[in-house]
């Protein structure tokens, strides 16, 4: 099997974006950084905030290599977002056999194992084994379609501009994040740090659909003690505002896990 146990939790935690490591955020600057004035400050947050990619459905397919500490294997992400009430996806192995399905709402969060016959039912904050008590539902959204997190608001953030890009960075108790904005105010990176765990999502192309500006193509980064996760995704066929449907339906012979 192409999935065991380990590989499905790294699959589920990749897709889950779970947060983040060690108490000090690296700073991925160069040596020419400036800290903005308010003024370019006061633009630069109205640019993002211009820039925040609104719609009621979202649609793609995602080719995906995940990597989890020494093993590799492909997949076809299919995921589907209703704003505010549902993330699903369903995952395709080999010959298009779907091995795994999700479907997070607001209170729940579910997955089915087809290739173990189990399947998991819990709150949503089940996701907090994995993840920052800071992410929200909506902040799940936004890392899928590149929009910045609302941290990146905060008046206490420091905001630096270096040759190419701006640096955002900030905390909220311990959970540490930092973001870099490119010159025409689209996310290139989002990190976020907390205890021993440190994830990082990176945007490496964007294109337009329907005018809107949506990335093609992001990478997930995850390293904590007992795992190393690095999964590539490039979106295709993305699609605004139809009308989709989420089905998720639990046979009655899979075992709750």
């Amino acid at each position: 099997m192409w999935i065991n146990k380990k590989i499905f939790l790294g699959l589920v935690i990749a897709l889950f974006l779970s947060a983040c490591a060690s108490k000090k955020i690296a700073s991925t600057g160069s040596l020419a950084e400036k800290e903005v004035s308010k003024r370019d400050r006061k633009n630069l947050m109205e640019e993002i905030s211009s820039n925040t990619l609104l719609f009621e459905t979202f649609s793609t397919k995602a080719r995906t290599r995940l990597s989890l500490d020494d093993k590799s294997f492909n997949a076809t992400l299919n995921i589907r977002i209703k704003h505010k009430e549902v993330i699903w996806i369903s995952a395709n192995a080999f010959l298009g056999i779907e091995a795994a399905r999700i479907m997070i709402t607001p209170d729940r969060i579910q997955i089915i194992n087809r290739l173990q016959s189990t399947y998991v039912d819990k709150p949503f904050d089940y996701i907090y084994n994995f993840t920052s008590k800071e992410l929200s539902f909506e902040e799940l959204e936004d890392l899928f379609v590149g929009n910045s997190l609302d941290f990146y608001n905060n008046p206490l953030n420091t905001v630096v501009a270096r040759a190419n890009d701006y640096r955002i960075q900030g905390s909220i108790d311990e959970l540490l994040y930092e973001m870099i904005v490119g010159p025409e105010y689209r996310l290139n990176q989002t990190k976020l740090t907390e205890g021993t765990q440190t994830l990082q999502f990176d945007y490496s192309a964007y294109g337009e659909t329907n005018l809107k500006s949506v990335p093609n193509a992001l990478n997930i980064k995850l390293e904590a003690p007992k795992m190393k996760l690095d999964a590539e995704l490039k979106y295709e066929d993305i699609q605004f505002d139809q009308d989709l449907s989420f089905p998720f339906t639990v046979p009655e012979r899979y075992k709750k896990i």
